[in-house]
């Protein structure tokens, strides 16, 4: 091996702290350093050759097992966020997670690079730049606005987020929430019914969307979405959530819209419906 690689090599292998890991294009480890084992508990010889979406928690992956940052990172290059990883004796960890893609010269995919902190050596390494990466400017959890009329589903959605990592706020009503958001610019996410007195969310996202175009919005609602496309209630490629829902599914929804650098028309359903 050059000296160069020894030393790459060395430095690799006594980051305690940090983990480095590279996969193959299934998402197959390739190697596992000293900082992987210490983040998650599997030993090298345990890693190395296994699917890495079978150590990862169920709402980090699609239907068919595959961890969804791999798919952002395949279409976008990069993806970064702070997320919930599961230790080998079951613990969940919070950590920041960077997911690179590797291309060869002819940009063909060869594998991908994965680095992960846990989030208090995160936090304590200071921010970073930049309101386009999927955790806004800095290591803070992403914050979500909460909106449903109904106190027992907005109470269950407070806690089930907080329970992902996510700073939470919750209101009863369109005008709570335009209020919160003309006061409070780091919301990253509006997370609204659709049906509700008053203001509804369609009504509550066009507003939203004029005081901060870059929000993102995910609307849920116990209507099925073929049904709220007939009443007019939101646009055939609306981010909608069905009620009742899974912590897993929630998580799943949240992770891709927080990946996308800028939220689409997709997003907002036609105003003015109940």
């Amino acid at each position: 091996m050059p000296a160069n690689d020894h030393l790459k090599q060395l430095m690799v292998d006594n980051l305690k702290d940090c983990a480095l890991v590279l996969l193959d294009t299934d998402g197959r480890v390739l190697s596992w350093n000293a900082g992987a084992t210490n983040l998650l508990g599997y030993e090298e010889a345990q890693a190395v050759g296994r699917a890495y979406g079978s150590i990862l928690p169920p709402e980090s992956c699609d239907c068919d097992g595959a961890p969804l940052s791999l798919a952002i990172a395949r279409k976008k290059g990069r993806h970064e966020e702070i997320c919930q990883r599961t230790h080998r004796n079951g613990a969940r960890r919070a950590l920041r997670e960077v997911v690179i893609s590797l291309r060869d010269s002819r940009r063909n995919l060869v594998a991908f690079g994965l680095m992960m902190q846990s989030l208090e050596a995160a936090l304590q390494s200071g921010p970073r730049a930049g309101r386009g990466s999927a955790i806004g400017e800095s290591t803070s959890l992403p914050k979500v606005l909460v909106v449903d009329d109904d106190d027992q589903v907005r109470m269950t959605a407070e806690a089930t987020l907080k329970d992902l990592d996510y700073e939470v706020l919750a209101v009863a009503s369109g005008a709570e929430a335009l209020d919160i958001l003309r006061r409070d610019d780091s919301i990253d996410v509006l997370f609204t019914d659709v049906v509700m007195p008053g203001m509804d969310g369609g009504e509550l996202a066009e507003q939203a969307r004029l005081l901060r175009p870059d929000l993102r919005v995910l609307f849920t609602s116990g209507y099925f979405a073929h049904a709220l496309i007939r009443r007019g209630n939101i646009t055939p490629n609306t981010n909608l959530l069905v009620k009742p829902y899974r912590p897993r599914d929630l998580a799943r929804k949240m992770k891709v819209i927080l990946a996308d650098d800028v939220p689409g028309d997709g997003d907002r359903p036609e105003a003015g419906h109940g």
